[in-house]
């Protein structure tokens, strides 16, 4: 027997409790895709890694790293661990977001200017 296809958004998401324990629950996760994934896949996700990191145990930001031979500096300071790296993770999607306030853009080109509706060249 095969196992069915998981969800489009698992692959993206944070662990998931069933199969991982402490991981974000199941319900959680498919409630917040039911209701942002047909809009904005992106902003989804974002919710969902910051739910697993809201789950987690905060770490302290750390702004400076020191081995004795060489430094190395955050600004700003950055939290650390399963905590931080699940926080960067939400910050990635939410960026790519339209409904986070991310950058929307459409492609740029070069060359003569298109009409906005598509109709052909504009003069200059």
């Amino acid at each position: 027997m095969t196992e069915p296809d998981p969800a489009p958004w698992q692959p993206w998401a944070p662990p998931l409790d069933p199969p991982n324990n402490g991981g974000l629950p199941v319900a959680v996760a498919e409630q917040i895709a039911a209701t942002w994934w047909d809009e904005d896949w992106y902003y989804a996700l974002g919710l969902m890694w910051e739910a697993y990191a809201a789950m987690l145990t905060p770490t302290p930001a750390v702004s400076t790293v020191s081995t004795g031979a060489q430094s190395v500096s955050y600004n700003p300071a950055a939290p650390t661990g399963d905590y931080g790296e699940a926080i960067a993770r939400a910050d990635w999607f939410f960026a790519r977001s339209h409904n986070a306030g991310g950058l929307v853009s459409i492609p740029l080109t070069t060359g003569a200017p298109v009409d906005a509706i598509g109709l052909g060249w504009v003069d200059p």
